[in-house]
């Protein structure tokens, strides 16, 4: 791991370095002689799988020698019991995510968008084949992820478009009411 920086710092992984375990021995680095400054470390990783690959990381860093590590957290698959981990430790803020909605799970949102995306049109009159319909849901799926990832909104939609543009970029449009309209 590298650094840059002036006031805050920014680490890189050189292109080709097995990410996790550069990790792992930069923060090791990082925490120094100090056997509980790694522990006050949280890491915000993709998956829990990610999580677990930081951990074998370590051990092979350490050598298998006893460690405390740094607190791991996938952002992708938060569950429950995490949430409500973060609700003993800052109830105020707890509270708030415990009150979200169960997420749906990924293959029922896929089916659901699926079903609208086979009956999608005008009036409802275009069916499109399961197997075709699936693969878009699946699509539709990942860009609705990616527009809240990034917070952004699909009510300014149509204004990207303007109308004077080419009709496949109209019926475009239309298609993605699925989300706007139904989802």
């Amino acid at each position: 791991m590298s650094t840059a920086g002036g006031k805050g710092k920014v680490y890189s992984i050189a292109p080709g370095a097995p990410f996790v375990d550069a990790l792992a021995r930069g923060l090791l680095s990082q925490a120094g002689d100090a056997p509980l400054a790694l522990s006050a470390m949280t890491v915000l990783l993709p998956t829990r799988r990610a999580c677990r690959a930081l951990q074998d990381a370590f051990l092979r860093a350490v050598a298998g020698r006893s460690l405390l590590l740094p607190r791991l957290l996938p952002l992708g698959d938060l569950d429950e019991e995490e949430l409500q981990l973060a609700a003993e430790e800052a109830p105020a803020e707890g509270d708030a995510a415990l009150a979200l909605p169960p997420a749906i799970a990924p293959l029922r949102r896929q089916l659901l968008l699926a079903k609208l995306i086979r009956h999608w049109g005008p009036g409802g009159e275009q069916a499109i084949p399961g197997d075709q319909a699936v693969r878009l849901a699946a699509e539709l799926a990942r860009l609705i992820d990616q527009t809240e990832t990034e917070g952004l909104d699909f009510a300014r939609l149509e204004r990207l478009v303007p109308e004077a543009y080419a009709e496949h970029w109209q019926r475009t449009l239309q298609f993605l009411r699925i989300v706007t309209e139904h989802w």
